[in-house]
């Protein structure tokens, strides 16, 4: 089994990157951030504390990392990260799983994007600040990404504000549809995959509610412009715009995962396994669910506990349930305890009718020790989950033990793998 560095982790293409990966037999996933991040929630396997990479000793550093975790493959998330460590390719201690460094400098610097792409119709007007003669025009960052220092303008007033400012470039204003669209291309660069989605909903600039576009002739014909013209390997995605006229036009290009990537990954297009295999040099082969799908993201909450237990006790069967139907979040919980090695007690008081309830509803019963009281429960270590905000309260209070609603228990889940 090969290492895989996911850095930085906590990003949210990280977090899909994990549950992409998990459980996987050939490859084992490390997450990796210079700061504590999400990654600490998700990553069995998280290295903390990873030098930035603008510092000076960086690169000493980070192959000690390297070498003491066994790291096979790098996976860097971010541009500036890309663009770094394929400068400095023959000197970092792994394979990284990224574009080579002419196209991670050509991503990052929209300008040279547009220069690449000069004489395809999809790139759009540029203008220097004495061409523009009619708005709105839209001014953005050179070396930016998403949404960042962006602006439409709307007068010379504005254009003067904003294109004054350093690395700024001026570029025809587009009025319509968003579209991102995520690709593949592997190692021999034949484009494998195009999977067009629009960004219904943005939040920090990723599409948090996308929607794939199937049977787009024209952004697939861009891809295939775009991948025949700038040398790519592995994951990358470009961004479109409808133009007034209704066409397609250029906003940028990154060799990297994209943030809403995860719409990918519900077609069973496991890129993040593709990408890795294709850099192992070997062939990658696969096929997709196709058809209409939509992904919507939210922020989640996941929880460090400060207090250890190793014992759940389960106040009767009717904390197993929800709506009258069984709670996912509470079986969710039970294989989980059972996965540590940790018991569980089912509070019953007529075992037998209990039991065939258990039954109807597909629930092993020998998942539970059973005990017909309060009083016979063993409490060193334990957690209590009962529907009776009573009975929680006399728990805490009588035997010194934390005590949740089964609706609340997403705080005892481990999330990490």
């Amino acid at each position: 089994m090969k290492n895989v560095m996911v850095f930085s982790c906590g990003s949210i293409p990280g977090i899909d990157i994990n549950f992409a990966l998990r459980g996987n037999d050939e490859y084992k996933i490390y997450g990796a951030s210079s700061y504590e991040d999400h990654g600490t929630f998700v990553y069995e396997n998280y290295i903390g504390n990873v030098p930035f990479i603008y510092e000076s000793d960086f690169i000493p550093k980070f192959n000690k990392i390297l070498v003491k975790y066994k790291i096979d493959f790098i996976i860097p998330l971010h541009e500036d990260m890309i663009l770094f460590f394929q400068q400095h390719i023959d000197e970092i201690n792994a394979v990284v799983i990224s574009s080579c460094y002419d196209t991670a400098v050509l991503c990052r610097y929209k300008s040279k994007t547009y220069d690449a792409l000069k004489g395809c119709d999809f790139v759009p007007t540029l203008y220097k600040i004495e061409e523009v003669l009619e708005y709105p025009v839209f001014v953005k960052k050179d070396d930016d990404q998403g949404a960042r220092h962006a602006y439409r303008v709307d007068n010379v007033e504005q254009l003067t504000l904003y294109a004054s400012q350093e690395k700024m470039i001026i570029c025809e204003y587009l009025p319509g549809e968003e579209v991102t669209v995520d690709c593949f291309t592997d190692r021999h660069g034949r484009l494998r995959f195009i999977n067009p989605r629009a960004a219904d909903r943005m939040l920090a600039g990723i599409d948090v509610h996308a929607r794939r576009l199937i049977n787009n002739e024209e952004i697939k014909n861009i891809a295939i412009q775009i991948n025949d013209k700038i040398s790519f390997r592995g994951p990358w995605f470009f961004q479109v715009k409808k133009s007034g006229e209704g066409k397609f036009k250029l906003l940028e290009i990154a060799s990297r995962f994209a943030g809403g990537f995860a719409l990918t990954l519900g077609m069973d297009i496991n890129t993040p396994l593709m990408a890795i295999r294709d850099f192992d040099n070997k062939e990658v082969i696969f096929d997709y669910n196709d058809g209409l799908i939509e992904a919507d993201k939210m922020f989640i909450t996941r929880y460090k506990l400060g207090y250890e237990y190793d014992h759940i006790v389960i106040d009767g069967i009717q904390a197993l349930d929800l709506n009258d139907k069984t709670n996912p979040l509470m079986m969710l919980l039970i294989y989980q305890t059972l996965n540590e090695n940790k018991r569980i007690t089912l509070l019953s008081n007529n075992f037998s009718y209990d039991n065939q309830i258990l039954r109807r509803k597909k629930i092993d019963c020998t998942m539970f020790e059973l005990s017909e009281s309060l009083d016979g429960v063993e409490w060193n270590k334990s957690v209590f989950i009962s529907k009776n905000e009573e009975r929680r309260n006399h728990v805490r209070q009588t035997y010194g033990v934390k005590a949740y609603e089964p609706n609340m228990t997403g705080v005892l889940l481990n999330w990490k793998a």
